[in-house]
Formats: structure tokens, sequence, C-alpha cells
């Protein structure tokens, strides 16, 4: 009787090693595949709606692509509009095989903001960052405020983005000099030009010039181009 119990102890355990054994097995040998039907890709559909990037294009979102082209075998490329009251843009750059390779939003035209993504030929994220770590204290949403008291933009409604040519009204660039964080805000059409030195000698003279302010991105103060001192804190007006 007790041959029996260790005969049957014996078959059992064997049983068990030879079932984990090819559990393991199983397991390892299960393949990693990616889910490709996540990977965006150029719309072809909509680059021929746009007549080839000659038209603008709105989305069911309310998105608006404003710019599109493919070049064969090379790359595509693509500006969407954000709705409105949004004043952000978003570029998107696509592999020669309609992949998607890079995803970056930005504000001005100029500046990165929010989570930029980076994806190999075959769809695989390589890299994300995050654009809003390099602002100081004076983050975009406050450049836009000081853009709004000026009276070139209305947040609520997202009126001033672009004027009636469908051209952008301003631009934003943001650096660091001498550890100094800084913004610079480019009205485009922001002072009549009169002055006879502005004028070209063939054609017709611009009716406007830009007008560029410099902000502090620490303090939010803010100077015209030109006024007070040269560096960054040379300031003529505190904006908190």
């Amino acid at each position: 009787m007790r041959r029996i119990v260790i005969f049957r102890f014996c078959c059992l355990f064997l049983g068990f090693i030879l079932f984990s054994c090819q559990g393991q097995g199983h397991k390892e040998s299960k393949p990693n595949k990616k889910d490709t039907t996540m990977i965006e890709k150029f719309d072809f559909d909509i680059y021929e709606k746009t007549n080839k990037g000659s038209d603008e294009y709105t989305l069911p979102n309310g998105n608006t692509i404003f710019s599109i082209g493919f070049i064969k075998d090379k790359k595509g490329f693509q500006y969407e509009r954000l709705s409105s009251p949004s004043f952000l843009t978003v570029y998107k750059e696509f592999y020669a095989n309609g992949n998607l390779k890079k995803r970056e939003t930005y504000i001005g035209e100029n500046v990165k903001v929010g989570i930029s993504r980076y994806y190999d030929e075959k769809g695989n994220l390589i890299k994300e960052v995050n654009e809003d770590l390099k602002f100081g204290k004076i983050k975009p949403q406050q450049v836009l405020e000081f853009l709004q008291e000026k009276g070139y933009i209305n947040l609520k409604t997202g009126e001033g983005r672009v004027d009636e040519e469908g051209r952008a009204v301003f631009k934003l660039s943001f650096g660091e000099q001498n550890k100094e964080k800084y913004w610079i805000i480019t009205i485009i059409k922001g002072i009549p030009n009169t002055d006879p030195k502005n004028f070209p000698k063939i054609g017709e003279p611009p009716a406007f010039l830009p007008l560029h302010y410099v902000m502090d991105g620490e303090t939010g103060k803010v100077r015209k181009e030109g006024e007070g001192n040269k560096k960054i804190s040379g300031i003529y007006k505190t904006y908190k």
C-alpha cells in the first residue's frame, strides 16, 4: 500500500514539472506583435480633397488643415489649426511610406508646447519631449492674455488668430539669454508704414511694419523693441 502511495505521488510531481515547463515555454514563445491599427498615416484622401494642398479642409472635429503636402518617396507634412477658441497649431510629418514621423504642437507658429512625439518608420514611439518644461513662470497662456489686453485677440472666441486674408496676426518666439528667459511677441501689422526710409526702390511699400514686444519669462515685465536698454530686463511696464 505504501509503495502505491509513493508511486502516485511521484507521478503527480512529475506531471506538475512537465506542465510547468510547457507553460513557461509557451510564455517565452508568445510573439510581441505591435498593434498596427494605431499607427497614424498620411491621409491621401484629404490630400486630394484639398486639391493637393491648394485648399483648406475642415475635419469633423472642427480642426482645419490649412497646409498639406506629400513628396513621393521622400516625406509628407500637414499643418492643422485647432478649432476656435484654441490658438494652437499641430504639425505632423510623415515618412515616405506614409507613417507618422513626428507630431508637434505650436503656439504663435514658432514655439513648441505640450508633448512632442517622434516615431520610427514602423510606427514605434522612440521619443517624447515635454516642451512646457522649458518655460519660466510666464507660460503661453499669460502671453495670450497680454495680447488680449492689448486688443489683438479674443480668448473666448478665438478672434485675432488670423486676419481677413487668413494670415497670422501675431508670432511668438521663446528663448534664453544670459540665463534670462524671454518671449518675443510680434504683431505682424503692428505699425503703419509712413517713413519713406522703409519704402522699397521698386514696387509698393508695405502698409504696415511689425511691432515687437519683449516679455521677461519670469516676471512678465514687458518692453517694446527699442525702448529702454537692450537687456531683457529693460522694461517699461509690468504685466501680471
